[in-house]
């Protein structure tokens, strides 16, 4: 597997640059809305994510290079999990950077002056932490669960065939929470009305926050066996 991830960082050395200056925009722009940093590492793991996956699969398309990879010693198991480690490798990096320089920046505001909104942006308390953590933990658990639905459909049917079904795939994604609520009805509305109680108790957000972000990796695994099992039955 090691060997594959290789492979995929030199391929997404050349969308590096555009990957970045989206994910600067992007981030640019929410700060300047929304008047704080809380969003910067988990907007910068979701971008990673997603783009990074797309940009893989967009590559296996170009040239038969899907096809002219699996001459090379790599197995078709090897190439689905060594795109889905390096895609959770990466958009950990890009968080983990992203909070140093976010810290950098608040550290760089105590010390000297800045202009007022600026200022106002390296302000920060124990109430920005905690919502740090919180945008952090659910932007990740977004990422993670859109690359679960996108990876298996790329792997199935490539980039450009794939896209043509993701609206659809995401969609359903989208009202099936609302169908299930629908048809299982009062049981599942008392859980989730005890999930919030337990939110307003002391620790009871971080533990249904990190409840959900560890279901949101167990499915991001599962979904790397079924693109395994789909890939393998591809015929390129």
């Amino acid at each position: 597997m090691l060997r594959m991830m290789k492979m995929e960082l030199a391929v997404l050395k050349k969308y590096l640059k555009q990957i970045t200056f989206t994910m600067l925009i992007v981030i640019v722009c929410l700060v300047a809305g929304m008047g704080s940093l809380t969003s910067v590492p988990g907007v910068a793991f979701l971008m990673v994510t997603f783009s990074a996956s797309m940009s893989a699969s967009a590559y296996d398309d170009q040239n038969g290079w899907g096809s002219y990879r699996l001459v090379m010693p790599v197995t078709r198991r090897e190439v689905v999990q060594g795109r889905y480690a390096l895609n959770l490798l990466l958009a950990i990096a890009a968080a983990a950077v992203a909070a140093v320089l976010m810290t950098a920046f608040i550290a760089l505001g105590s010390a000297v002056e800045l202009p007022e909104f600026l200022a106002n942006l390296a302000v920060w308390d124990n109430q920005q932490l905690e919502a740090t953590l919180a945008a952090s933990i659910s932007c990740a658990c977004i990422g993670l669960c859109m690359c679960s639905a996108t990876l298996p459909a790329y792997f199935k049917f490539g980039m450009t065939k794939a896209t043509q079904y993701l609206p659809f795939i995401m969609l359903f994604l989208s009202v099936a929470p609302f169908l299930v609520l629908g048809v299982i009805g009062g049981p599942l509305l008392d859980q989730v009305k005890g999930a919030i109680e337990l939110a307003e108790t002391t620790g009871g957000l971080g533990l249904i926050a990190f409840a959900a972000l560890a279901i949101s990796l167990a499915v991001y695994a599962a979904s790397s066996f079924i693109a395994v099992r789909l890939y393998s039955a591809r015929d390129l």
